[in-house]
């Protein structure tokens, strides 16, 4: 197919008219136009509140209860700017003022980049979508395997390749998996979510629509359960005051949370014309804030102080004694704690699977074929090696610090600006047709607008907001560099 449509890393964007496009979209295999409102909610809300929120109540042990809130509303005035800007310049783009062609994260960076500024922007986009899939399959298999070690006598079992190479069963009631740390196993949880994610990996992403709405249902029945159980562990307060010990972690592990804007123009080469948008991302990300703020507090008072363990806020519910809580709450978080790492860890392992392969196939770079080998095997073998111990926490740092804010909270202001340049040195060609059709129907003050109008107004206060923007999240990403780098 690529040789066909002579589909390059460098192809000229602007040349393909709709028509050629969508044959091209057809031929490799991408999803069509039909995710409504409620799987657009579903699909990013299940990738916000995906393994992250797991961290959350620690940070606000070691954090206190105001830098993490702080720098949660920071990160979504960001995302909603982000995300307006994102939109924009996926309208400007030839041709795609009503979102018919297929442009993805990649396509924007070849159109409005240098060549090898594109082709760096395209990788870190990969390795956030790898982290943040890593992370997701290492969390999904740790819940798995104390599942499993429930059902057999508190052991759970694995092939061992390090430091040794046997087949051992294993219990471990205060570490983050059954096995221990320092440890490289293939385990039984492992391979279960491998049976269950993989053939997801392989379908588009409108296919796993049904799969994303049933996984938004549970998410919200699963949080709803660890509200009501910690509030009958007891609430102390003491435990998350409002300045903490150290904001060590803090920025990494929340700015990993804000992934979602790299998936925006996947889904809106997927959603419905009748969708809005913007809408859907304010409405999503109001839901987010509720979501990590009373997670984040209540469950930092329920436990006691376990920042400075492997465990997260998931192991902590599955540890619950019978000392500190009746056997139908203990019941409760175990299941509640099993739906909702399979539900949400397993309907965001193949969505990042899907962004990667989708950005592979579009730039070039890998037929159908093999674009789908590395997005949906890679993950799991790198996953293997950092499956014990630290290995989860780590990749949530590093993703979060050095990839999700780059390419979900940078990059779309740096296209914006490099649109608007686009703009200004095509401000002396008569408008086309097209053109002015956008000025009759675009707000002139949103970021559309500023891309769309003559007017000077909305193009200095969008530049100054992306500027601004673009700033604040160097600022943030860099202070979190020399705060991991400082431990």
């Amino acid at each position: 197919a690529q040789d066909k449509y002579n589909i390059t890393p460098m192809t000229c964007e602007r040349s393909m008219s709709v028509e050629h496009r969508e044959e091209i979209s057809n031929v490799l295999q991408f999803g069509t136009k039909s995710i409504g409102v409620l799987g657009s909610v579903a699909v990013l809300l299940n990738n916000i509140l995906g393994p992250g929120i797991a961290n959350f109540s620690g940070v606000y042990q070691e954090s206190g209860w105001l830098p993490p809130t702080l720098t949660v509303l920071l990160c979504v005035a960001s995302s909603i700017a982000s995300g307006d800007m994102l939109l924009a310049v996926m309208r400007a783009y030839p041709g795609n003022d009503s979102f018919m062609l297929r442009v993805e994260y990649g396509t924007l960076c070849r159109q409005y980049f240098g060549k090898r500024v594109a082709i760096f922007c395209q990788g870190l986009f990969q390795l956030a979508m790898l982290c943040a899939n890593i992370s997701n399959i290492i969390q999904t298999a740790q819940v798995l395997d104390y599942f499993v070690a429930s059902l057999n006598h508190e052991k759970s079992c694995a092939l061992m390749f390090y430091p040794h190479f046997q087949g051992f069963c294993h219990r471990s009631s205060t570490d983050v998996t059954p096995f221990g740390t320092g440890k490289i196993v293939l385990s039984i949880g492992m391979g279960i979510v491998a049976l269950l994610s993989i053939p997801l990996g392989y379908w588009n992403l409108d296919d796993n629509i049904i799969v994303q709405n049933v996984a938004l249902m549970v998410i919200i029945l699963s949080i709803i359960a660890w509200l009501g159980i910690f509030g009958v562990l007891g609430l102390e307060s003491e435990r998350v005051p409002a300045i903490g010990s150290s904001l060590h972690n803090m920025g990494g592990t929340i700015l990993f949370n804000f992934m979602f804007i790299s998936t925006i123009p996947s889904w809106i080469c997927e959603k419905k014309p009748t969708v809005r948008p913007l809408v859907v991302i304010i409405f999503t990300l109001a839901l987010a804030i509720a979501g990590y703020v009373s997670v984040g507090i209540l469950g930092g008072m329920a436990f006691e102080p376990y920042f400075n363990s492997d465990n997260t806020l998931l192991s902590e519910l599955n540890h619950i004694s019978a000392q500190d809580a009746s056997r139908s709450v203990r019941t409760t978080a175990f299941v509640s704690v099993q739906a909702y790492a399979i539900s949400a860890n397993l309907a965001s392992i193949p969505i990042f699977s899907i962004l990667m392969r989708y950005n592979l196939i579009d730039s070039g770079v890998m037929g159908p074929k093999a674009a789908g080998a590395v997005s949906v095997l890679v993950p799991f073998g790198v996953s293997v090696i950092l499956y014990t111990g630290q290995g989860f926490k780590d990749i949530v740092d590093f993703s979060g610090t050095f990839t999700s804010a780059f390419v979900n909270l940078m990059v779309p202001s740096l296209l914006f600006l490099a649109a608007l340049r686009e703009k200004e040195k095509r401000a002396s060609e008569p408008l086309e047709p097209g053109d002015r059709n956008v000025l009759q129907v675009r707000r002139m003050w949103s970021a559309s607008g500023s891309l769309a109008t003559s007017n000077l107004g909305p193009q200095r206060l969008w530049r100054c907001i992306a500027w601004v923007n673009l700033l604040l999240m160097l600022l943030l990403t860099t202070v979190s560099i020399a705060d991991q780098y400082s431990s």
